[in-house]
């Protein structure tokens, strides 16, 4: 099953990347909200690009499921990255600077890690809102 979901995620970003090739041509794509298809929307940040998954209408409790364990998984991924962003900042303020200017960088690197947290928990319980509401 994880398969056919990285196989449809693989799909769905390769048909997304291609539809600028297409944009003249409306009349070949199906509607919006129409039965089968998934939609992904893109979020930019300064670091890293982060797809997040918006599922067909209609889905069914198994592939909900499949859905939550994948955001889930992809929650957690987002916090070990920003724990990682963290431990590289914290660094970067050891090697740079000194006293009190020191302690306050790290503090600083410190309240962004806590932001990008905060950050994946919202981005998961969106998600999850979203998985819960097509659940046929």
């Amino acid at each position: 099953m994880n398969k056919s979901l990285a196989t449809l995620f693989a799909t769905a970003a390769a048909a997304t990347f291609s539809l600028g090739a297409y944009a003249q041509s409306t009349d070949a794509m199906p509607a919006p909200g129409t039965p089968g298809t998934t939609t992904t929307t893109t979020t930019v940040t300064t670091d890293t690009i982060e797809t997040k998954m918006v599922p067909a209408p209609g889905i069914s409790h198994a592939e909900a499921k499949d859905l939550k364990i994948e955001s889930k998984g992809d929650y957690k991924a987002r916090k070990n990255i920003a724990e990682a962003n963290h431990d590289l900042n914290k660094a970067d303020c050891k090697a740079t600077t000194d006293g009190a200017v020191k302690r306050a960088c790290e503090s600083d690197a410190r309240a962004q890690e806590r932001k990008d947290k905060a950050d994946a928990n919202l981005i998961h319980k969106q998600e999850t809102q979203d998985i819960n509401a097509e659940t046929k």
